[in-house]
């Protein structure tokens, strides 16, 4: 048995819809994938550090 036996065939306007937007959807992953991770703290640098504490 084919794997495509229980496809129905779509128009040409529909199958290109259909491939421009898997093709949108690959895009974004690739750029989503390329993009530097965005830093989970958002607090600003240097913020909330002890410089001068004691120790014990």
């Amino acid at each position: 048995m084919a794997a495509d036996a229980g496809k129905l065939s779509v128009c040409g306007t529909c199958h290109a819809d259909d491939v421009a937007r898997e093709e949108a959807v690959a895009e974004a992953a690739r750029l989503q994938a390329a993009a530097p991770p965005e830093p989970e703290n958002h607090q600003e640098p240097g913020r909330g550090r002890r410089w001068f504490c004691r120790r014990a």
